[in-house]
């Protein structure tokens, strides 16, 4: 009977709370004239506190849920407006993003948490990607540095090492979900080479980088074979 009130005042409490928290939220935007651009500021946050919390019945899902949710519409905002405030929001969900992925290594390895430690990597990658091509979009392609048709290799060969180093570490350290992290980097990375890389860039510059991208990968291949070689030795 206790443990049945406990779980009632819990939910009352936190339903209660919740609701005014989402008031407030509404009147910052309506009386203070808050660029709507922050409430993926705002958003962040409260995966954050999802995130920390253990919200009954949720087994944990609902922070990682909420951090790939804020990541996927933020990037995907950004993509469509390219408000300059935006970045606020992504730079704070790619730190809750990696919060919530060193907090889930903290647990067990039942199926639940499996499922949790899948949305918390896949958030991050979600997140990581949104915002570094959000800044270099900023930063780089709207003409604050100098035009060079070279940086556009940055984020293929940036995405691609990335993804190699989380394939290695994850074959190192027998973390499946790392690797499944690792392969969507280099997923994106390789689809953005052929769909963008071979069409606006030309001549020596598109060989070197597609090279690059094929040596790195053929690279970590070979030193993936070798060390799993040695292991069964």
């Amino acid at each position: 009977m206790h443990t049945t009130t406990t779980k009632w005042d819990t939910k009352v409490l936190g339903g209660v709370g919740g609701g005014l928290l989402l008031l407030a939220v509404m009147f910052l935007w309506r009386d203070l004239q808050v660029p709507r651009e922050l409430l993926l500021a705002v958003a962040a946050v409260g995966a954050a506190g999802l995130a920390f919390l253990n919200v009954p019945n949720t087994r944990g899902l609902l922070g990682p849920v909420a951090v790939l949710a804020c990541a996927v519409a933020g990037g995907l905002w950004y993509a469509a407006t390219k408000q300059e405030l935006l970045l606020v929001g992504l730079a704070l969900t790619l730190a809750v993003s990696a919060v919530t992925v060193w907090r889930s290594r903290t647990h067990g390895g039942d199926a639940p948490d499996r499922i949790r430690d899948v949305l918390a990597w896949y958030g991050l990658t979600a997140a990581a990607v949104a915002a570094s091509w959000a800044f270099y979009f900023h930063f780089l392609t709207l003409g604050i540095a100098e035009d060079n048709v070279a940086r556009r290799l940055v984020l293929t060969l940036g995405w691609l090492v990335v993804g190699v180093a989380l394939v290695l570490m994850a074959r190192r350290r027998d973390t499946p979900v790392m690797r499944d992290a690792g392969f969507a980097f280099v997923g994106i990375a390789v689809g953005k080479a052929l769909l963008y890389d071979t069409v606006n860039l030309h001549g020596s510059l598109r060989v070197v980088g597609l090279a690059a991208a094929g040596a790195l990968m053929v690279g970590a291949a070979l030193w993936s074979s070798r060390a799993s070689e040695s292991r069964s030795a």
